[in-house]
């Protein structure tokens, strides 16, 4: 796999400002696009597109994030080919631990960058089913996005800078979904 791919997630000494962007038309489709070359390079590992990237209408940081299930046992050899295509290790916000990483990058699809953050999870665990069950939640009910998104909104409003506190902040509302 061609790491030129996958660029820099930030350009170095950017700042980490949070913004609230309208959801891109294009996110499913730039995600399909990474997900076909994730799974080109990781044959017979399940690839999914979660995050407000993936539900219809729902503004957010315009980022795609990829879930990746990975059997027991392939963590280190799933990290090795994804380090190897260009993916950073996680830059900011509250670090994931070693058992369940995060990698960063950037993708051009459309004549568009999208920053990219790639989740490897373990397939068993119950994030899992928590991350595919608030998507399809929100999917399904565009008023639950709309609440989102003023719940977003309002952490940007209080000038919420940094992603961890930004994260915590949406944990209570995505908690009643679930």
């Amino acid at each position: 796999m061609n790491a030129l791919l996958i660029g820099l997630y930030d350009a170095p000494g950017a700042p980490k400002v949070i913004d609230l962007r309208p959801w891109d038309t294009r996110g499913p489709a730039a995600a399909k696009s990474v997900m076909r070359i994730l799974q080109t390079a990781l044959p017979g590992i399940e690839i999914e597109h979660v995050g407000s990237t993936s539900v219809p209408g729902c503004a957010g940081k315009g980022i795609l994030d990829l879930m990746l299930l990975i059997p027991v046992g392939h963590l280190s050899e799933v990290c090795a080919i994804i380090d190897g295509m260009g993916f950073q290790h996680q830059s900011g916000g509250k670090r994931h631990p070693d058992n369940r990483p995060m990698r960063e990058g950037s993708f051009t699809f459309d004549g568009s960058v999208f920053r990219l953050h790639v989740h490897l999870i373990p397939e068993s665990s119950a994030e899992v089913d928590r991350l595919r069950k608030f998507r399809d939640r929100l999917t399904a009910n565009p008023e639950l996005v709309a609440l989102y998104v003023e719940q977003k909104r309002r952490l940007i409003d209080a000038q919420i800078s940094d992603r961890s506190t930004y994260t915590l902040g949406k944990k209570a509302f995505i908690e009643s979904v679930l």
